[in-house]
């Protein structure tokens, strides 16, 4: 346990996904004074955007993914197509 430290926390318990119940936020010290109702919304949108990109990501990764068995299967009949006409 830290003693003598003041921090601004933010948890927000609806993070729109299916992993992760809530999230923390630990509020940088230059924005503390902001209104407690516009760091909530901060928070929100964050969280949410969070989330959304993380998406994208799998979203991509997936489409690599099945591109390189679509690239490797084409290779691979190709071979087999070359050693049948050419042997």
């Amino acid at each position: 346990m830290v003693r003598g430290v003041h921090k601004k926390i933010i948890e927000v318990a609806d993070t729109q996904n299916e992993f992760f119940e809530r999230a923390i936020l630990i509020v940088k010290e230059g924005s503390r004074e902001q209104d407690p109702d516009r760091l909530r919304q901060k928070a929100d949108d964050y969280v949410s955007h969070m989330g959304t990109v993380a998406l994208a990501r799998r979203k991509k990764a997936k489409l690599l993914r099945n591109l390189c068995k679509i690239l490797v299967g084409a290779a691979g009949i190709s071979l087999i197509l070359f050693l049948i006409f050419w042997l």
